[in-house]
């Protein structure tokens, strides 16, 4: 009977135990939500790339023109050349929450052929000052046509939580697709250097965006 007993009692043990890794896994897979992303700990950046994109500067007023719903507004955005890519580091500003700031990352890929200044590459980074929730957003077409809808854009944060983003609607859902790539490896593939743009020892080159 104490056989049975000490038995059952493992048991009991090793379940308990096994719910709470269980419930352990499922809070760290559902810890990154569109909440996250609001945070007002990041460093927001975004870099753009594609033969038909002449000048950020013109994309960025209109962008700011739009979404600035008729309002006063005087922006100081810096630019640099950063590989093959054109980094971009926004400031801190009440016009750039982050709904905003994933419109923006988005506005770049532009509306062609009608449109004739545009990104092919758009990737948004926001990076955490506290080290905790840094994430990307990035536009792929191909992998958007297999797993999403138009106006969709994809996500990966730091701890590899990924997610499909609908810019439009501002939702955020969780997803376990293969195809949206790790976070490091992303980095590498595109050639980003994340250590080199938080240390902020780059040739910025300011841009006035203003609306009166």
């Amino acid at each position: 009977m104490k056989k049975t007993s000490r038995i059952l009692i493992t048991l009991l043990i090793l379940t308990s135990i096994s719910c709470k890794s269980q419930t352990k896994s499922e809070n760290k897979m559902t810890e990154f939500s569109k909440v996250t992303t609001e945070k007002g700990t990041y460093n927001r950046f975004i870099l753009v790339k594609g033969r038909n994109l002449k000048d950020i500067q013109p994309k960025i007023q209109e962008w700011v023109e739009i979404f600035g719903a008729g309002e006063p507004v005087n922006l100081t955005i810096n630019k640099t050349d950063f590989n093959s890519w054109t980094l971009i580091k926004l400031p801190k500003n009440e016009l750039l929450t982050a709904y905003n700031y994933h419109n923006l990352v988005y506005w770049f890929l532009g509306t062609p052929p009608e449109d004739q200044n545009y990104a092919d590459y758009s990737i948004g980074i926001s990076i955490d000052k506290n080290g905790e929730s840094t994430y990307l957003i990035y536009n792929d077409y191909d992998l958007r046509e297999k797993i999403a809808t138009n106006d969709d854009v994809f996500g990966i944060s730091e701890k590899n939580q990924k997610f499909i983003l609908s810019i439009p609607f501002d939702e955020l859902k969780a997803s376990k697709n293969k195809e949206i790539a790790d976070f490091d490896k992303f980095l590498n593939k595109n050639g980003i250097d994340l250590n080199k743009i938080k240390t902020d020892k780059l040739n910025w080159t300011e841009l006035q965006i203003k609306v009166e």
